[in-house]
């Protein structure tokens, strides 16, 4: 199995390299105020493993967001360095109820490849262009198929609605333009 899983990452980390992302690895505990600035903590932390240490509480990452935004923050950007595409092949936790485990989909421990893209308003339409020409390369490989359904913001988003609604439109005019091509 292990041959199979390292055969993928190979042809998803080649393609990741053509369409210009940095592979980043990330740590898998953070402390619990990084997740209260994310708004994930607010959200999320029934559904997080976390634990005391030195009167602080950490917890495993559930995602890969939070500390990739960190690796952006971590120096002033100019407008000429995005889009900035980082790409993550780390290991997530996730403290799902037993009922909802189902061994493939619903896991407490899994590794996903994990990608961000950091980019202006007017870059958003490109980025998503390029996303979908990645998903059907690699698709085709395996001679998948897939079917695009836009997902909105969820009930308990985080950020500006104004923001979610511009990018929302963006994403939705790709998808159009992609699925007429």
């Amino acid at each position: 199995m292990y041959l199979v899983r390292n055969t993928l990452v190979c042809l998803l980390q080649s393609e990741y390299r053509k369409r210009g992302f940095q592979e980043v690895v990330t740590p898998n505990i953070y402390n619990s105020k990084l997740w209260m600035t994310s708004g994930h903590w607010q959200h999320y932390s029934e559904n997080m493993f976390s634990f005391e240490a030195e009167k602080e509480t950490f917890a495993l990452k559930p995602m890969n967001c939070p500390g990739h935004c960190l690796m952006f923050d971590h120096r002033p950007r100019s407008w000429r360095e995005l889009p900035l595409r980082m790409a993550d092949f780390g290991v997530l936790h996730r403290n799902e109820l037993s009922g909802a485990l189902t061994g493939l989909t619903r896991v407490r421990r899994f590794q996903q490849d994990d990608a961000h893209i950091f980019c202006s308003i007017d870059q958003i339409e490109e980025e998503i262009k390029g996303c979908l020409d990645f998903l059907r390369t690699v698709y085709e490989v395996f001679g998948f198929t897939f079917k695009l359904n836009l997902s909105t913001r969820p009930e308990k988003f985080l950020g500006d609605p104004e923001i979610w609604n511009q990018a929302e439109k963006v994403i939705s005019v790709s998808l159009r333009k992609y699925e007429q091509h």
